[in-house]
């Protein structure tokens, strides 16, 4: 782990000035590691970059609420504390596109895949997922938790095999064809995209293009389940400068979304 953080911090300098994130901390296991930073931030502060792994999780966080189990060994567990004080309010809620970015930029990097977003920030391969879901295949996906200092959680689905995945939709590098992928590699890839793409987020240099360009959504016949129930559908036409998808229905009437569960649906 130390070996290939070394090496990405070499290649992946930090802006000047700038101070070196601490060394991961790896668990065995974990009921979540959302859970296992907020518990800690719930004594102070941490420094940026503070990091906990683990191998296993028993109760893994997902958006809306939703729990889930990782098996020991087969995918990469993270989060992260990232400062957020600095940011303005209006710009807060587009880390989670840097988030998903970064995690994409290092799954690329790492595998040769064509790794992709689902908005807001689902790690996708375009095409049927290996369990019979239409697709696009879910890799991974990412909950950022806010506060006086949030919380990026990350988990990508590596070595998983069809029987291990938590839905027909899901898939895993192995399944894409990334075989013998070195997790740790692939930790200290996401650290380092992720520590550009927060640099990124904090100046607003180009981050929404980047993201546009990397959005599989875009352009697609979408259904979009809404926090309140409320279901809508219609082709998801932009990302606007406030990172929300816009979904264009069949009268022409356009609808700006800020939270929500994305399907791409079949046509």
């Amino acid at each position: 782990m130390r070996e290939w953080l070394a090496r990405y911090r070499a290649e992946y300098p930090p802006a000047a000035g700038a101070a070196t994130w601490p060394q991961p901390r790896l668990l065995a296991t974990t009921g979540s590691t959302n859970t296992e930073l907020a518990d800690l931030l719930a004594t102070g502060p941490l420094p940026e970059g503070t990091c906990v792994v683990a191998e296993h999780q028993s109760a893994g966080k997902g958006r809306q609420g939703r729990g889930w189990a990782s098996p020991a060994g087969a995918g990469l567990w993270l989060s992260v504390v990232i400062d957020i004080a600095a940011v303005a309010p209006a710009r807060r809620g587009l880390l989670p596109l840097a988030a998903g970015l970064a995690a994409s930029d290092a799954l690329t990097e790492v595998t040769g895949l064509a790794v992709l977003l689902k908005w807001p920030n689902d790690l996708v391969i375009d095409g049927p997922a290996p369990g019979g879901a239409p697709g696009p295949g879910k890799l991974g996906g990412l909950l950022v938790e806010a506060g006086p200092q949030a919380i990026v959680g990350c988990g990508i689905n590596v070595s998983a095999r069809v029987d291990e995945l938590p839905t027909a939709g899901a898939t895993s590098l192995a399944l894409e064809g990334a075989n013998e992928v070195d997790r740790g590699q692939l930790l200290a890839a996401v650290l380092c995209h992720l520590r550009r793409r927060v640099d990124q987020w904090r100046t607003g240099a180009g981050l929404i293009d980047d993201y546009r360009e990397r959005c599989l959504s875009l352009g697609r016949q979408v259904v979009v389940s809404m926090p309140g129930g409320e279901i809508l559908a219609g082709v998801a036409t932009a990302v606007g400068a406030d990172g929300q998808l816009g979904v264009t229905d069949s009268q022409g009437n356009t609808r700006s979304v800020a939270a929500g569960d994305v399907i791409h649906a079949t046509i």
